[in-house]
Order: C-alpha cells, then sequence, then structure tokens
C-alpha cells in the first residue's frame, strides 16, 4: 500500500518554536505517511528546536520586515489596518501572498492527500482553506491556542481585534473537513459555535522525557522552566516565594540544601528578582538563562518539585510542560489550580498537589523536603496507566487516525 501525505501549513516549525508538529513529523512514519511543510520563519525565532528539524521536508517563508522609506511605511501600515478589520485580506500581499506561491509550488510536484493548518492564531488558516477548496483536498486545522484562553488588556482596541479575529475564524473552521484542539474546554468552546471539533492533547517525547535512576541530590530543588511574562496570561508566581519566606523565618528550612530555580527569558528573570527581593529571600533564588529543549530533560530529573504557574481565569491551557513533567515522574506543584483539566489530570495520576491556597503549597513542600531530608529524593506515585496515552508517538497515531477516517469517508 502507496504511503499516503499530509501538507503542514504552519505559522511556525523547528528549528522554530513548535513542538507538537514536529513531533508529529518525527513519528508520522511509524504510521505509514509521509509529511511536507510550509511555514513562516521569522528572523528573531530560535534554534531550540533544531532537534526535530529534518524529519520531514520543510520550506520557509522569511517574514516581511517592515519597509524603510516613507511610501512604504504608509503602504504597511495601510495593509495592516485592513488586516486588522478584514483578517483573510493579508492573503493578497506579504507573508500569506509569499506562503501560497509556495504551496501552489509544492503541489505542482507531490501529491497530497490531506492539508493540515498548524497555528496558535488567525494566519495561515485562510491559506490553508483557499488551497484546500481550490485543489479539493480535505483538511484539518490544529489550534494550538485559540483567542478564547487569553485575558486581553481592557481596551476596545483589544476587545474588537478580538471580536474580529473570532468571527472570522470561526468562518473558515466550519469549512474544515475537522478541527483539533488542545484541550476539552477548547472543544466545548467551539462546539457553541457550531464547529466540529475534537481534543488531540500535547504530550511528551518518551525518548527523552523519562524518570532516571539517579537517586540522591545534595541540594533540594524546586523548578521551573519556560516563560513566566506573558500580559494574556494570568500568571501568579508570588505565593510560592511568600511560603518559602515563612518556611525561612520558621527555620524549617536552610538556604544551603534550600533553592527554587527558574530557567527562563530575561523579562521573565526581572519578575524573580524583584519578587525575591521584594520577600528578602535572594539566598533561596536561583536564576538562569533559557536552555535547548534537548536539555530540560536533565534538568527536571535533578528536581524535587517541579513547579507549573496557572489560573482558573484563563480557560483550557494545557501546557506540554504538564506532559513532560509527568513523564519524568517528579512531583508537581501547580500554583494555582485551574479548577479544570489540569487539577483533574495531575490528581488523576496521583502526581502531586494542584493548590488552592498557601497553607496547601507550604503542606506540600514541607512533605517532600522532609522526605528528602530522609531519603535524599523525592518520589512521586504516578498511576503509569493514565498517563500512558500523553505521549507524542500517540499524538502522531491519533493524526493519523483521523486523516485515514476523513479519506476514508470521502
Amino acid at each position: 500500500m502507496a504511503e499516503k501525505t499530509v501538507l503542514i501549513i504552519a505559522n511556525s516549525f523547528p528549528p522554530s518554536f513548535n513542538p507538537r508538529m514536529g513531533y508529529l513529523s518525527k513519528y508520522i512514519g511509524e504510521y505509514g505517511w509521509n509529511g511536507i511543510a510550509v511555514s513562516l520563519l521569522k528572523d528573531y525565532d530560535t534554534n531550540s528546536f533544531g532537534f526535530l528539524s529534518g524529519y520531514i521536508p520543510c520550506t520557509y517563508i522569511f517574514k516581511e520586515k517592515q519597509k524603510k522609506n516613507i511610501g512604504q511605511r504608509i503602504v504597511h501600515k495601510v495593509k495592516k489596518t485592513l488586516s486588522f478589520f478584514f483578517p483573510t485580506i493579508s492573503i493578497k500581499w506579504g507573508d500569506g501572498k509569499k506562503m501560497n506561491i509556495h504551496i501552489e509550488e509544492l503541489l505542482s510536484k507531490n501529491t497530497i492527500d490531506i492539508i493540515l493548518c498548524s497555528t496558535s492564531r488567525f494566519f495561515p488558516l485562510e491559506n490553508a482553506h483557499k488551497i484546500a477548496k481550490k485543489y479539493k483536498i480535505p483538511w484539518v486545522a490544529d489550534l494550538k491556542d485559540i483567542y478564547e484562553q487569553y485575558i486581553f488588556a481592557d481596551n476596545i482596541k483589544n476587545k474588537l481585534q478580538k471580536k474580529i479575529n473570532i468571527i472570522y475564524r470561526n468562518r473558515i473552521l466550519k469549512n474544515a473537513n475537522m478541527v483539533i484542539t488542545v484541550s476539552n474546554k477548547h472543544v466545548e468552546i467551539l462546539s457553541n459555535y457550531g464547529i466540529n471539533s475534537r481534543c488531540i492533547y500535547n504530550g511528551a517525547d518518551t525518548d527523552i522525557f523519562f524518570p532516571t535512576k539517579e537517586h540522591n541530590f545534595d541540594i533540594f530543588k524546586i523548578v521551573y522552566t519556560g516563560r513566566l511574562f506573558d500580559p494574556k496570561v494570568d500568571r501568579d508566581i508570588s505565593p510560592i516565594f511568600s511560603v518559602i519566606r515563612q518556611l525561612s523565618l520558621n527555620k524549617d528550612i536552610d538556604y544551603k540544601y534550600f533553592r527554587i530555580q527558574f530557567y527562563t527569558d530575561f523579562e521573565s528573570q526581572v519578575i524573580v528578582n524583584r519578587l525575591k527581593d521584594h520577600f528578602c529571600i535572594p539566598e533561596f533564588v536561583d536564576c538562569f538563562d533559557p536552555v535547548p529543549a534537548i536539555n530540560i530533560p536533565n534538568i527536571l530529573n535533578k528536581s524535587s518539585i517541579l513547579t507549573l504557574f496557572m489560573s482558573n481565569k484563563n480557560t483550557g491551557i494545557l501546557t506540554t510542560k504538564l506532559f513532560e513533567y509527568l513523564a519524568v515522574g517528579r512531583p508537581i506543584l501547580c500554583i494555582w489550580s485551574d479548577e479544570d483539566a489540569v487539577e483533574d489530570i495531575i490528581n488523576n495520576s496521583n502526581s502531586g498537589l494542584a493548590a488552592k491556597n498557601e497553607d496547601e503549597i507550604k503542606s506540600f513542600i514541607m512533605s517532600k523536603y522532609n522526605e528528602w531530608l530522609k531519603t535524599g529524593y523525592t518520589n512521586s506515585y504516578i498511576n503509569l496507566d493514565y498517563i500512558k496515552n500523553f505521549t507524542r508517538k500517540y499524538n502522531a497515531q491519533q493524526f493519523v487516525e483521523l486523516f485515514n477516517s476523513i479519506l476514508e469517508s470521502k
């Protein structure tokens, strides 16, 4: 039986940030499919996911830079204004137009069985829709994020932009053969618009995220990896600083053996440094620059507690970090409970605590700290049967099963 081919149209692709599509490209061949990708590439993108490059060929469209002379700037601003009110019009120029040219070229050289559009925003949904319609190819939209999950600044411009993008997005999504989201809450939100959708969770690649046998640590480490600063996400990290100050004042912990460590970007480090000074606990806090994604598993495995910072004000966010934490088997402390899927997964997997107040945080930290004092290690008795399908390989299987079912129903 001949292998089938999916064309992935994405707003980013490895080596840039899009582990979801990177891991799909890694495992899709095991299920009898090939892949080809087309993606935007910004000049400020990092190479943090370079280890996921090369599994399938990808054509990169370099993001158009703003023009320098006055006339070109005026044209750029006019186009930007038009795109604000009519998001689909951007396909006629700039990045949208260049992407379509490259897609057409790929289609002239390859037989494509299905199109998968993966994005965290509006672009390039319209490209996928127009191409699929023109060539009569089934297409699937994969929404890594949706506008409804975010908190936007309370001003007329942001509210209007959110409303316009949702209206145009929904018009396009109703033409897709299927819409994929990363959480059941997002499925629920889209179903209220009459959009046919289903959830394929993110996951961890168990080739690199797995528990190690190293069980003796000289220092008790509470670890966080990733960005903290995001104006659209309600994320309060101060409670853990408050708790550490209380434990320090009570002489329950000693900075020589107890650290909270952040591997994060500069803007987030500013937040951490301000809080450690505010709570007068600088000796307990370490800040490090971000590390390549391939190095994250080693850091996670040497932790005593892994932290998530969440909120019930953001709707349906299921961060990849959660699944990677589960895969390495370290105790998880989530601040605060989202009172939804994250709390359910932590409880059902028996992996830690989704805290609702500082007393719970304090009790959890001390229980693990006392365990470490006795054994040099902290255990997490995770329900392995429950988490077995939270893997990138299983994600790929779910995508392929969906593709096959769509083609069979043609």
